[in-house]
C-alpha cells in the first residue's frame, strides 16, 4: 500500500472517530436539556371547586376543555420567579400570577360546564370541544383560539390588541 494511501485512511478514521464522538456528547447534552424541559413543563393538579367563569390575567398558555369533573393543572416555577394564584369568587375561577413572569405560565382546564371566558394582559385560551347552549368571550389584549365547539349562543367583545380564531374541522 502506498503511504499516500495509508495517510488518507488515517485521517480518515480519526474524522469518523472525532464525528461519532462529537455525536455521542451532543446527545448527552440534548438529553440534559430535554430533561430539565419536562420538570420546567410538568403540570401540578390543584384542587378547585365548581365554577362557572374563568378570568385569566396576565401571561398564561390556557387548554380548556369540557369533561366531567372539574380538574385545574399549573406549571410552577422551579426557581421561585414567579407563582400561580387561582381564586375561586362567586363562581368565577381567577388565574393569575404573582411575581414576575416573563414566559407564559401553563395551565389545563377541564369542566362540565362554562358560562364565560375572559382573557386579559396577554393570555392565550385555547377552548376545546365544548357543546353548549351560551358562550360568552371577553377578551383585553389576549387572544382565544376555539376547536371543535358548538354553541347556540354567543357573546363576543375584544378590546386592544386581541383576536378569535375559530376553528371547525369540516371531514368530522
Amino acid at each position: 500500500m502506498q503511504t499516500s494511501k495509508k495517510v488518507l485512511l488515517t485521517v480518515a478514521g480519526i474524522l469518523l472517530a472525532l464525528f461519532v464522538s462529537s455525536l455521542m456528547i451532543l446527545r448527552r447534552d440534548i438529553q440534559t436539556i430535554n430533561e430539565q424541559t419536562k420538570l420546567a413543563n410538568q403540570l401540578t393538579s390543584v384542587p378547585v371547586e365548581e365554577f362557572k367563569f374563568l378570568h385569566f390575567s396576565g401571561l398564561w398558555e390556557v387548554q380548556v376543555k369540557q369533561g366531567r369533573v372539574y380538574k385545574v393543572e399549573l406549571t410552577f416555577d422551579q426557581e421561585g420567579s414567579y407563582l400561580p394564584q387561582l381564586e375561586n369568587i362567586n363562581d368565577t375561577l381567577y388565574f393569575s400570577i404573582d411575581g414576575d413572569s416573563l414566559v407564559s405560565v401553563r395551565a389545563r382546564v377541564i369542566t362540565p360546564f362554562i358560562g364565560g371566558v375572559l382573557g386579559e394582559d396577554g393570555a392565550h385560551i385555547h377552548l376545546r370541544n365544548f357543546k353548549l347552549d351560551s358562550m360568552s368571550i371577553a377578551l383585553n389584549n389576549s387572544h382565544l383560539i376555539g376547536e371543535e365547539n358548538e354553541f347556540i349562543y354567543t357573546s363576543y367583545k375584544t378590546t386592544g390588541n386581541s383576536g378569535i380564531e375559530l376553528i371547525d374541522d369540516p371531514m368530522k
